[in-house]
């Protein structure tokens, strides 16, 4: 059996689709046998395109989803709108099969920790436990990223996820946004992974390089306890 991580944002454009495929390319390039998954997409399968494409996957859409919803809009409000209906048991199977195939699992949540995926009932926070992961948090550099980012983490806690650490998206070595940083480690007391610096030039080029700076050791060790 592999092992899964759970990545979830601090609000929806925080970049979880751009880290989730960054460590994906990271272990692959380091010959690890890992797979990106993504439950439940809004807005159609832009998420898993972008894995296949960023990481250079030879896996389909369909391994890599359980559910693509067209509306761009919190899962339980595109299930209404195109009459569908989304069943826990059937990302928990597909799960299951992933983690005992492959050695790493990243998990990608849709938009934050409490959106909804059945209306009133079932939320990302729920699919989280039940999938027994712990989480990564990804978190904007800029401007209200410590409100954000705290407060996301008090929720976790509240709800007994564990936080393995917090990665650092579109960073620009700025004054305040290393303030922002650390405040957020003194006020969650949590480690941060990794920082992703925000580029001009989002080409695939440009994201490679990007990637190419993780730590594939370190992330191993804080996000997946050593090595597999």
């Amino acid at each position: 059996m592999g092992r899964g991580i759970f990545i979830i944002g601090t609000d929806t454009d925080a970049g979880k689709t751009f880290v989730t495929a960054g460590l994906t390319y990271a272990l692959k390039q380091n010959n690890k046998d890992v797979i990106p998954y993504k439950p439940v997409q809004s807005g159609g399968n832009g998420d898993t395109r972008f894995y296949k494409e960023m990481a250079n996957l030879d896996l389909s859409i369909e391994e890599m989803n359980t559910y693509t919803l067209k509306e761009a809009v919190s899962p339980h409000l595109a299930c209404k709108l195109e009459n569908k209906k989304i069943y826990k048991e059937v990302i928990l199977n597909h799960y299951k099969k992933l983690i005992n195939s492959h050695n790493y699992v990243i998990v990608e949540g849709a938009g934050g920790i409490v959106v909804p995926l059945v209306d009133n009932k079932y939320y990302v926070y729920n699919l989280i436990k039940d999938l027994n992961l712990d989480v990564v948090i990804v978190a904007r550099a800029g401007v209200g990223t410590i409100n954000h980012t705290v407060l996301t983490n008090e929720f976790l806690k509240a709800q007994n996820i564990k936080v393995k650490g917090i990665i650092i998206n579109q960073y620009n070595n700025k004054l305040y946004e290393n303030d922002n940083i650390k405040q957020i480690e003194e006020l969650t007391n949590l480690n941060i992974i990794h920082k992703f610096n925000k580029l001009e030039d989002f080409s695939k080029k440009s994201i490679e390089e990007e990637y190419k700076k993780i730590d594939i050791n370190k992330i191993i060790e804080l996000v997946f306890k050593g090595e597999k």
